[in-house]
C-alpha cells in the first residue's frame, strides 16, 4: 500500500490548505506514514506526517493569513536565504529576522501563527501532529529519554542533519518514485526521530525562543542546495 499521497486532500496545515495561508493557489506536498511499530502505526491515519514546499516569489510578499490553530507543529527548513521574515503570534509580531539556507524554525500551531514576508521564501514545511511526536518518543523509551510531547528550538538554528534529510525529501518532489514507498516510510521516521531527539521537550513547560525580537541574517553555515528556483527569488 503506498505511503505517499501527493493528491490527498489535506485536513491539517499542509498541501493546498497551507498554501492558501501563503496566498498560493496550490502547494506541492507529500504525505508519508512513518515506519512505526504495529501499535503506533494503527493510529497513523489520525496523525499524518506531511511535507509541503512553499515558494513565494517577489510579487507574492506581504502579510499572510493566519494558519488555523490545531494541535500540531510546523517545522520550517529554509532552502534559500530569506532576509526578512516575521512570525506573528496571536496577531502580534513575535520574531523578526532573516534566515540562511539550512536554518530551521518550529512553531506550535495552537499559537495562532501567521507570517509576514518582506523577502521571497523557498522552504520545506514539515507538518508534525503532537500525537506523532508522542508516538515517536514512545519508541525511544528504551533509551531513557525524558518525557517528550512537544517540539521547540530557537528560530534560525542551522541543523545540518535536517538539511540533509530535507535534500532527500526535495529529491522526492523533483523525481517521484512510486515504487519507493518503503524508503519514504523510513525517511519519514528518520526525520521524526531526529526532531524528537534533538528538539523534543515536555509540552507542560512552554519554551520561549532565547533570541532577540529582531535578529540579523547571519552568514551561511552550510552549502546551499542546488535549486534552479533560487534565481527566481531575487
Amino acid at each position: 500500500m503506498p505511503t505517499a499521497h501527493p493528491a490527498r486532500q489535506p485536513t491539517g496545515a499542509y498541501g493546498d490548505l497551507l498554501g492558501r495561508c501563503f496566498e498560493l493557489p496550490s502547494a506541492p506536498a507529500l504525505v508519508m506514514l512513518p515506519a512505526l511499530n504495529a501499535a503506533a502505526a494503527s493510529n497513523a491515519a489520525a496523525m499524518p506526517f506531511a511535507v509541503t514546499r512553499i515558494t513565494c516569489l517577489p510579487d507574492q510578499l506581504g502579510m499572510k493569513p493566519e494558519i488555523p490553530a490545531e494541535d500540531a507543529f510546523l517545522v520550517t527548513l529554509h532552502l534559500a536565504a530569506a532576509a526578512h521574515h516575521e512570525l506573528w503570534v496571536r496577531g502580534r509580531p513575535a520574531v523578526v529576522r532573516g534566515y540562511v539556507p539550512g536554518a530551521i524554525s518550529i512553531v506550535d500551531l495552537r499559537d495562532e501563527v501567521a507570517s509576514y514576508l518582506g523577502t521571497p521564501l523557498d522552504a520545506l514545511q514539515f507538518y508534525v501532529p503532537r500525537a506523532l511526536v508522542r508516538a515517536v518518543a514512545q519508541l525511544s523509551r528504551a533509551e531513557n529519554m525524558a518525557p517528550v510531547s512537544g517540539l521547540a528550538c530557537a528560530p534560525g538554528l542551522v541543523d545540518p542533519v535536517m538539511y540533509s534529510l530535507g535534500a532527500a525529501v526535495l529529491a522526492l518532489f523533483e523525481r517521484p518514485r512510486p515504487a519507493a514507498a518503503g524508503v519514504q516510510r523510513h525517511l519519514a521516521l528518520a526525520i521524526c526521530a531526529h526532531l524528537v531527539h534533538r528538539f523534543g521537550n515536555n509540552a507542560d513547560v512552554q519554551a520561549s525562543p532565547q533570541t532577540p525580537l529582531v535578529a540579523p541574517l547571519d552568514a551561511p553555515l552550510v552549502a546551499p542546495l542546488d535549486l534552479p528556483l533560487a534565481a527566481r527569488l531575487h
